[in-house]
């Protein structure tokens, strides 16, 4: 929900820094479009109106933007999207390989599926847990989600 909030924040500045002024579509008429005639005005008289406009100085009607306009905007859009989703991401990442390359014999962990147990038994991608006595499983290494501090001994049944 934060993240919502300030990427919405982040797009309303830059539309606004952007030189926008309204959200019409009346303001765009796309290019190649057929020209529109006011009721009971005939083609001729409105291109000598607009003839008339320009040469007194009216504005133009709005140009395109160009490419190199809307380069700043993308910018600061993908910077927006580096930091509020990848990057922090990547930090989660690189937690849990150095929580799984410190895993050793002994250690009580939880896997991402809720297991809880100790470790008998390491190899390169399986551990093995010891969830009870004489009862063992192997899971993958990458499935280890956290290391227990403490004993967890509140958190066992009697069975």
């Amino acid at each position: 929900m934060k993240k919502t909030l300030i990427l919405t924040l982040m797009i309303a500045v830059l539309f606004v820094l952007s030189g926008a002024t309204s959200f019409s579509a009346d303001e765009v008429t796309p290019a190649g479009a057929p020209p529109v005639f006011a009721p009971g005005q005939s083609a001729p008289a409105q291109t000598a109106a607009v003839g008339t406009a320009a040469a007194s100085g009216a504005p133009a009607a709005p140009q395109q933007p160009s490419v190199f306009g809307m380069l700043p905007f993308m910018l600061v859009m993908f910077g927006a999207m580096y930091f509020l989703m990848i990057r922090p991401q990547q930090k989660r990442m690189k937690e849990h390989q150095s929580l799984i390359s410190g895993l050793k014999n002994g250690d009580e962990v939880v896997t991402s599926a809720g297991i809880i147990g100790t470790i008998a038994g390491m190899s390169e991608k399986v551990v093995t847990l010891e969830v009870s006595k004489n009862v063992q499983l192997k899971v993958l290494k990458s499935q280890v989600n956290q290391v227990v501090k403490g004993p967890i001994k509140d958190i066992q049944t009697n069975a």
